[in-house]
């Protein structure tokens, strides 16, 4: 019988934030320093932060097309976050992905992503991530980041997730739902009451997570 999917993100799961939101930081740095206008420091972790983006690559790259611009600046960042994982290690949690390589018996694992398909890759290699994933679906270096989409496309390849696994963003759990999965908010360290109101599951515990049922015929996990 074939396995239910188990899909995960990996910013803030297997992977610290900080490894993405101190690269982001420094993006901007850059941006600040080409362009000479200090303005764009004002969208530093701003949650519309590609407003941003979009404006300082109309002035770093004018001559450029959108598409062209939204690739160079996403390679920047994408550059960026391998180097900063790879020089700090401590920000990935071998503890969780070995848990994760447990459950790989009753489910085929997929990594369903923001980051892009160009460079999801070399920041699992960094991060000694590699053997986890079954499956693995980014976003286009091209195209700006929509959790959104990036969950539609994965739907129209590869069919419904049974659960989605995440440890932040708010905005992943409301979309998810839409695409028939379960949203389980995993938090082993400190609950976020925001992101447990919007879960369908919390779970606090490395052995509650390795027991997750497999089973299509399952009742679906209490809350």
């Amino acid at each position: 019988m074939e396995k239910p999917i188990l899909a995960t993100n990996i910013d803030g799961f297997l992977i610290e934030h900080s490894a993405f939101i101190e690269p982001h930081r420094i993006w901007f740095d850059r941006a600040i320093l080409l362009t000479k206008d200090d303005s764009l420091s004002k969208w530093k972790g701003h949650p519309e932060y590609f407003k941003g983006v979009n404006e300082a690559m109309e002035k770093i790259m004018p001559n450029a097309s959108k598409e062209e611009r939204t690739q160079q600046a996403r390679k920047w960042y994408q550059e960026d976050v391998v180097h900063y994982i790879s020089i700090h290690p401590e920000v990935v949690n071998q503890k969780l992905a070995e848990s994760l390589k447990k459950l790989k018996e009753r489910f085929t694992l997929a990594l369903i992503t923001t980051n892009t398909e160009e460079y999801i890759n070399k920041i699992l290699e960094a991060s000694n991530l590699t053997e986890i994933y079954d499956i693995i679906h980014a976003s286009k270096l091209e195209e700006e980041p929509s959790k959104f989409q990036v969950a539609q496309e994965f739907k129209e390849k590869y069919g419904e997730p049974k659960y989605y696994i995440a440890s932040r963003n708010k905005e992943a759990f409301e979309e998810f739902p839409k695409i028939g999965a379960i949203c389980i908010y995993f938090a082993p360290d400190e609950v976020n009451p925001e992101l447990k109101e919007v879960a369908s599951k919390t779970i606090t515990e490395y052995s509650e997570l390795e027991n997750i049922n497999g089973t299509n015929n399952s009742t679906p996990l209490s809350t």
